[in-house]
């Protein structure tokens, strides 16, 4: 330690002199010329030399060490480390002026990199930062929050761990690639899906950050593509499967059948209910075609919701009958009055009483309650942001449960829950999607609850003031 010491205070020495010599090369050949023409003595040149050497030694150890100073405290900012400012001296000794000018320079950089960090730090998608060792060294906030307060220091390939992600990470720190983009699942509470892009930086940032990854949430997307595609495949399977018994039976009529006045009958019946489930089918993609058509429209029914639940009720009574299950409908409040469209919330309404008796267990009441509330309800995104009155209309049966894992899905077009009592019970999935349509045209909100021992509910919430 102390040789490393001596060699480096040996070599400041060797620079410093080396930087004198330089200095006073002029003052010598000056005093050299005029030596020569006898302009003065040899005892006056070295002492007028002497001095000047002084002098400037002087002042070039002064000098230098701010600017070697000044040079380290650069050096240090460009490595992206937190250092002290030095004290430069002001005087005309001093290297005042070109401090002072990259202070003032330094002040400006700092505030645009404190505007930087704040932009980055609110932007609305994940952002990392990664060093040479694929660590991650710097996040913004909504980062932390997926991933973790706790995932700075952590390898990035601990968060994704893609098999063909290690060798574009090695291509980017490497620099033989500036940059890629991938699509990502990650499975947290709900599973989101990320285009991630990473992007080489041109230089080293602060901690010795040489890359950021860049994470756009396309969950919404990919699940709005993956209904569409489900969407035609069930209309088209809807058809198809009618369409298929319909010709079937056509042909037995006009073969075998053709002189079977009881096959013909029984042919007949069931080309009938298939045709009723086709034509019940094209009627709810017309009425999804025109929920679309008139969702920018707002109808100004004023709508009582005791007579508008009384009415549903009332059209549903037989069927319920038929399928041995009562109706009760229950009113906590003197409700106030609604402004919508009278003819779609019925429309809502029927479809969540309709399904109700369908799946709803043989014997069991299913209760139809509507009560005024201060808000929306505690766990939804609207609690905090709107603090209008609301009218709560709750559909409950008992039956089997909805499982947990489908409860996200279950106001998909088409989408039917996959189990033994469903698959009997005709229907074309297109209800509840139908259903929450409206409920949104009408600045509402449905949610649904299930399980084995409360039952199935749906809730609807309908602001008093829409």
């Amino acid at each position: 330690m102390r040789k490393n010491k001596y060699r480096k205070k040996h070599f400041y020495s060797v620079r410093f002199l080396a930087r004198l010599f330089v200095l006073n090369i002029p003052t010598a050949l000056v005093l050299s010329i005029m030596l020569f023409w006898g302009r003065i003595g040899p005892w006056t040149a070295l002492i007028f030399f002497g001095c000047v050497l002084v002098v400037t030694g002087v002042i070039t150890s002064f000098v230098f060490k701010e600017l070697e100073s000044f040079i380290g405290y650069l050096k240090s900012l460009a490595q992206g480390l937190e250092v002290e400012t030095p004290r430069f001296h002001k005087g005309i000794f001093g290297s005042f002026r070109l401090a002072d000018a990259f202070l003032k320079v330094k002040n400006i950089w700092s505030n645009q990199t404190l505007s930087d960090a704040r932009i980055l730090e609110i932007l609305p998608v994940p952002l990392l930062l990664i060093n040479l060792e694929s660590k991650i060294v710097s996040a913004n906030k909504i980062a932390e929050d997926f991933f973790g307060a706790d995932c700075l220091g952590k390898s990035i390939n601990q968060i994704i761990t893609l098999p063909f992600f290690e060798n574009i990470l090695s291509q980017i720190i490497q620099g033989s690639k500036q940059n890629d983009w991938f699509e990502w699942e990650y499975k947290d509470d709900v599973t989101y899906t990320f285009q991630v892009r990473i992007e080489r930086l041109p230089e080293l940032a602060k901690n010795k950050a040489i890359a950021v990854i860049v994470f756009h949430d396309i969950t919404t997307l990919t699940s709005f593509k993956q209904q569409q595609d489900d969407f035609f495949a069930n209309a088209s399977h809807e058809l198809k499967t009618p369409l298929s018994i319909l010709s079937g039976m056509i042909e037995t009529l006009q073969g075998p059948a053709k002189e079977d006045e009881i096959a013909r009958e029984k042919f007949l019946n069931m080309m009938a209910e298939q045709t009723k489930r086709m034509t019940h089918l094209v009627q709810n993609l017309l009425e999804v075609s025109k929920l679309k058509m008139i969702q920018k429209t707002k109808s100004n029914d004023v709508i009582l919701v005791s007579e508008l639940l009384t009415h549903v009720l009332e059209d549903l009574t037989i069927k319920a009958k038929n399928s041995h299950k009562t109706l009760q409908l229950k009113l906590v409040h003197d409700l106030p009055r609604l402004i919508g469209n009278q003819a779609l919330l019925h429309q809502a309404f029927q479809n969540l009483v309709d399904n109700a008796i369908k799946y709803g267990e043989e014997g069991k009441p299913i209760t139809i309650k509507a009560q005024l509330c201060n808000g929306f309800p505690k766990k939804s995104d609207r609690y905090f942001d709107d603090m209008r009155q609301v009218v709560l209309v709750s559909v409950h049966n008992f039956g089997a449960p909805i499982p947990s894992s489908v409860l996200p899905r279950i106001f998909e077009r088409f989408y039917r829950v996959d189990s033994f009592k469903t698959k009997s019970i005709e229907g074309t999935g297109l209800g509840l999607g139908i259903t929450q349509q409206i409920i949104q045209q009408h600045d509402g909100l449905i949610e649904v609850s299930s399980t084995e021992k409360k039952g199935t509910t749906f809730s609807v919430y309908l602001p008093v003031d829409f």
